[in-house]
Parts: C-alpha cells; structure tokens; sequence
C-alpha cells in the first residue's frame, strides 16, 4: 500500500517547512548557540507545521552527525533513524486527547523524564500533542515538573486551543504562534510534489485546493492525494470534480460584473441559470461574498494585499475595484449578510434574487418617476372579455379585491416570507366568480407558485381574505410593470410595503 502523500512528503529538514519563517530562525539559532528552553509551547491551527517541526527540532538536538555552525540534523545516522522510525527512547510522543489523566501524566512523563537521555550527548524530548485536552489535575501534576525539569529534558505542547490551557503552565513556556500557510506557498510544495510523483494537475486544480484548505498544508496534500489517485498520471477537471466541489468563480465574476454594471436581467438570469443547472447555491452565495470581500479589501489596500486567485480571476478582481464604487460594494455586502438565508426560504434562490433586486434599485428614480394615481382595473390584451368580474353577490368586485390585496401579501408572511416577496410585485389581470389569474413578471416565479402547497396556501390565503375560494391561475404579463402600476396605484403607502418586505430601506 502506497504511503498518503502528507507523510510521505513531510519535511525533513527546516529548509523544507513551509511557511512559519520567524519559528524556524528562532529554533535553528537556538539550536546552533546550544541556548535551548525547557519548555515551548506550539500554538496555531491544524495542519500548519506544529508536529512537524517538534519531532525537527527532537531530531536537530539530537543528531551526532549534525556539523556546530548548522541546525539541519543529518538524517541519517542511527540516532536519527530511530527518532523518524517512531523507536527512540529519547523522544517520547504522547497524545493527550487520549491520555488525560492524571495517571498516565506521572507515568508517562513525570517518571520518565527523571530518566536520563541514552545519548549523552542529546536531550530527552517530550513532546505532547493536543495539550489543552489534559484535565486539570494532569496539568497542576505536569506544572512542577515545567517549574523545576531536570537536566536535558524538553517539553513541546502543541495546542489548537491556546484558551483552555492554564495560563499557568502558559507562563513557564517559550511560546509560539504558528499561522495558517499563505495560498501561493501551498501551490508551490504541491507543484514540486507532482513533480517528484510525476503527475499532471492544471494551475486552476491547484489553486482550488489551496482555497479549500484555507492554510491548512495537510489538508491541501490530503485532497491532492485523493485527486492524484483517480488519475493515470493526468488529472482533469472532470477528475477533479469527484473530489472537489465545481469550481463557481467564474459564475461569481459574471454575477459581480452584471451587478456592476447594474443589468438586473442579467444577474437574475444568471442566478436562475446556475439553479437549473444544479449549482450548490449557499457554496456559491459563500464564494460570492468572499469574492465581494476580496475586491473590497484590494480597492482599500491596493497591491499590498494578496489575493487568493488563479491569474484571471485576479485581473477581473483588480478590474472590479477599479471600477466597482466603494460605497456600493460596502452596501452590497451588507445586504447579502443581512438578506440571505437560504435554508428559510421555499424558493432557493429568491433571497438571493431579491438581495441583488435590492441593491440595483435606485431609490431617486423611483420617486421621480412615480405615475399618476390610478384606480382603474388594468387592462392587459390576455384578460379575456367573456368572463364576468366579481359582483357584490359574490364577496367582492374588482375594487374591493384592489384594497385587499395588500392583506393578502401580508396573510401569507408566516407561511413564507418569499412568497409575500413574490406576491408584492405582481397582480391580478382577470377575476370572475370562480377563479383569478395573476400575472407575473417572471417565469421562474410563475413555476415556483404552481407548486402544489404554495398554490394550496394561497387558496386558503384567498379564502380566508375574500370569503370565497377562488382556483388560481398564473400567467406571465407582457405588460408587467404598467399594469402593475394601474392596479397598486402608486401611493406613498407603497414604499412603506416595500420596506416591509425586504426588511430594510429600498434604495
């Protein structure tokens, strides 16, 4: 069995680390001056080189090959050997997750670090991995041992949760703060592993990875390793998808140039696009919000800040923030956090569709450009003559539906806050005593409200209002926005409503 490609490729020396710089200068001169601490402390999160370089700098102190004016160890000799091959009683390594107590802290170190190293010539290293699962009278008995070690003897405490360890135990440490692995640094180890493993994998491959394993180099090598086994020696995009989620930053950047430019068809176009071809849509939204962030943060900054993209996308990038103004971008990323909750809505994209719908409407045209009040039935060429509006016999005539239509939108709140959305830009265009067609601007509203139990909400809705049931019908509106205009008569009210629905100002 082929060893995973993290293990088989951890470095094996400090010029092989990746990343932490200020780390590995410091214990390569402690090493070389002989000016070593009793106790360090690695903190930092996973898969950023803590392990890596406690069992490097066990195996640097100890190694008899090592020349006085160099910190790398040899890797070769019998002392080192033993300390790579897990078999050397000078280095111990002990997992705190699974070794809490009390116990197995005096057995296992407390005893044995009153043993002096086999070679007299190292130290005896203890090095003790996840320690902040200790409990706290394992870490009260490992404390008089940290205050007063005996000679030629180490401890490491590597932790991903520096709070839960005793300030304490903190205090009697040389501490270390490990940070997560710049993205270019981890495209670069892994173009050098595909090298040695003599595999093909595109730049756009390596460079999701990296994305996706947000500074974690383990993480990174683990996926390429899983990618790398499904290939002949040439991976794919189609390859990769097994592994990794579809990469969607080109989606996004079509999204952000529409929005940009303020085309709402596009965008909305583009939204329900990526629906139908079955898009995750909170990975995209996710994607989507980083994207904006990163424009942001590159217009505020400028070419100090580092983006994590592959090189077309980072042009697209330095175009937006050239262009995109500030103030807008700040406004729209304050709508898709404040907006967006996909897991709340029946219709999956809507939040989405209604956040963009939000940021590209403009307020001042909206005011200056309000119509006439107007209190007649609209007249679209789909209504059909024939049929006999509602009378007063029958509950309510095209005037009382008029003011009731605003009860309605707000009846079926409750039940779905998209479906009130919906229902506030559209309208009726025929009554007649047994049914109601309403007309929409959109298809893709049209499908989501011939769903069964939204269509069957909206009956009771209807019922509940007007006392009568009514079979509702939909239909798309050629005429959308005049029509709708005619039947709302655009009151001051409105904006009022329109506030309600989004939740915040229209602007």
């Amino acid at each position: 069995m082929s060893e995973v490609i993290y293990r088989k490729y951890r470095p094996m020396t400090f010029q092989e680390v990746v990343g932490q710089k200020p780390i590995k200068i410091t214990l390569q001169n402690e090493t070389v001056s002989g000016n070593v601490a009793h106790a360090y402390l690695f903190v930092g999160p996973r898969g950023t080189g803590k392990t890596t370089l406690a069992r490097l700098f066990a195996r640097s102190l100890n190694c008899i090959n090592r020349k006085d004016d160099s910190s790398e160890p040899c890797n070769e000799c019998e002392i080192c050997n033993l300390i790579i091959n897990g078999r050397s009683m000078d280095v111990i390594e002990i997992d705190a997750a699974s070794h809490t107590g009390v116990d197995n802290v005096r057995e296992n170190i407390i005893a044995n670090a009153q043993v002096p190293p086999f070679n007299n010539k190292g130290f005896k290293v203890f090095v003790i991995d996840e320690v902040h699962m200790l409990s706290k009278s394992a870490f009260n008995a490992l404390l008089k041992t940290l205050e007063e070690p005996p000679k030629k003897v180490i401890f490491i405490l590597a932790t991903t949760e520096i709070h839960k360890v005793p300030e304490t135990i903190i205090s009697r440490c040389q501490r270390f703060d490990f940070k997560k692995i710049p993205q270019v640094d981890i495209i670069k180890r892994m173009a050098w592993i595909i090298t040695q493993e003599k595999v093909t994998v595109p730049e756009n491959i390596l460079a999701e990875i990296a994305r996706r394993s947000e500074g974690c180099l383990r993480d990174a090598e683990s996926l390429l390793g899983q990618i790398i086994s499904l290939s002949q020696g040439n991976v794919t995009d189609e390859l990769a998808s097994l592994v990794l989620p579809r990469s969607n930053w080109h989606e996004v950047d079509t999204l952000v140039e529409a929005l940009r430019m303020k085309n709402m068809s596009t965008a909305l176009n583009q939204i329900n696009k990526l629906v139908s071809e079955g898009i995750d849509l909170e990975d995209f939204i996710s994607n989507l919000i980083d994207f904006l962030r990163q424009i942001m943060l590159y217009q505020i900054i400028g070419p100090e800040f580092s983006l994590d993209f592959s090189e077309d996308l980072t042009e697209a990038i330095k175009q937006h923030a050239r262009e995109f103004p500030l103030k807008d971008l700040s406004r729209l990323l304050n709508i898709l956090l404040s907006k967006l909750s996909v897991k709340d809505s029946m219709i999956d994209q809507l939040p989405l569709e209604l956040a963009c719908v939000e940021f590209l409407l403009d307020e001042n045209e909206i005011l200056q450009n309000k119509p006439t009040i107007q209190v007649n039935a609209p007249t679209v060429d789909t209504v059909e003559p024939k049929k006999k509006p509602l009378t007063s016999n029958n509950k309510a005539n095209f005037s009382k539906f008029q003011a009731e239509w605003p009860k309605i939108v707000q009846e079926t709140k409750p039940f779905n806050h998209s479906l009130s959305a919906i229902l506030q830009t559209s309208h009726p265009i025929n009554i007649d005593d047994k049914s109601i067609t309403i007309g929409l601007e959109y298809s893709f509203h049209m499908e989501q409200l011939n769903k069964p139990q939204i269509k069957s909400h909206l009956v009771e809705v209807f019922n509940k209002v007007l006392g009568c049931k009514l079979d509702i019908n939909f239909q798309l509106d050629d005429k959308h926005k005049e029509n709708h205009n005619n039947f709302k008569g655009i009151q001051e009210k409105d904006v009022g409503e329109a506030i309600d629905i989004f939740g915040g100002e229209v602007v």
